[in-house]
């Protein structure tokens, strides 16, 4: 018998009647990590409650099973903190007061005594969760539907759970933009696909502490300024001719920000990789070619530099 705070749960019936087949929860864990950890004392309380989540999240996408994903505390992220870019990566976070029971929850999680037949779990140690879930969602695709509470995911052009509005959104190959304001009256930008990532390649991403461009047609680039100039753009392909036409009229190397934004699509994968596959104009491929070679890590070679010619 599996039992939830003392529940029989195989003596409810089919909760999930209605799933779709196949379909798969691809889960940030870390927000429900944090609600959990921040309202219980206790790490076996805080187990069952996550457990819990899981298990609602996915009756609400109407997926079969989950695979949930954590970034461990001291992952390599990837490598993003060796990127030199104009602020330094999540720098903004450092001595940040979180659950006390936070950790302990993603390490408790990880472990398959604490799964349920419905769900596992997978803490990064190398790469953080958001990369875990592109990856994912590019070797799931139609079968695969994200959640999370992190704006960066809805770089997928896979299904995708607004929570916010409780709707699931189909397939978005090069994506959208739109205003949307808080309700302080704040300007707040959303999208999806790759269009979401050239407009932060403008505004940054101030979650992350990514500076984006220094300066576009002179001046200061937030949100306004990058929902105007990428507004009408069609393709992901005139999107980044904008961008990357910005960022040479100031030389300012693209690599940096772009490895700091871009989520990768497989194990391999680097923002480089994706940008020489675009359609660039003859400008912004030498642009590109140049910007690989110059000093933007700390150390070794350039993340990506495997992929340096088109």
């Amino acid at each position: 018998m599996r039992s939830i705070r003392g529940v029989d749960v195989a003596s409810l019936g089919d909760q999930f009647n209605g799933y779709i087949p196949g379909r798969t929860l691809i889960l940030d864990g870390d927000g429900p990590a944090y609600r959990v950890a921040a309202t219980v004392k206790r790490l076996d309380t805080a187990v069952r409650n996550f457990q819990q989540e899981i298990l609602k999240q996915l009756f609400m996408t109407q997926s079969s099973t989950a695979i949930v994903h954590f970034t461990a505390s001291g992952s390599k992220k990837a490598g993003r903190f060796l990127v030199k870019a104009v602020k330094p990566y999540q720098g903004q976070r450092k001595n940040k007061d979180k659950p006390a029971l936070l950790e302990p929850l993603r390490e408790a999680m990880a472990h398959r005594k604490n799964w349920l037949p419905e769900f596992e779990v997978v803490l990064h140690r190398e790469r953080e969760a958001d990369d875990g879930m592109i990856i994912d969602a590019y070797r799931l695709k139609e079968h695969g539907v994200i959640w999370s509470d992190d704006k960066d995911l809805q770089l997928t052009p896979y299904l995708y759970f607004r929570k916010e509005l409780g709707v699931l959104e189909g397939n978005e190959p090069h994506g959208w933009l739109a205003e949307k304001y808080t309700p302080a009256g704040a300007l707040k930008i959303i999208g999806r696909g790759t269009m979401f990532f050239w407009c932060q390649m403008l505004m940054g991403d101030s979650a992350d502490n990514v500076g984006g461009i220094k300066k576009f047609n002179g001046a200061l680039c937030g949100p306004a300024g990058a929902y105007k100039a990428l507004q009408h753009c069609k393709t992901e392909h005139e999107a980044a001719q904008i961008v990357l036409d910005a960022y040479r009229r100031i030389d300012q190397n693209p690599l940096p920000e772009a490895t700091l934004l871009w989520l990768l699509r497989h194990p391999s994968d680097s923002a480089l990789q994706y940008i020489w596959n675009l359609a660039l104009s003859a400008e912004n491929a030498a642009f590109i070619q140049d910007c690989v070679g110059r000093d933007w890590y700390h150390q070794g070679e350039p993340i990506g530099t495997e992929e340096t010619s088109p």
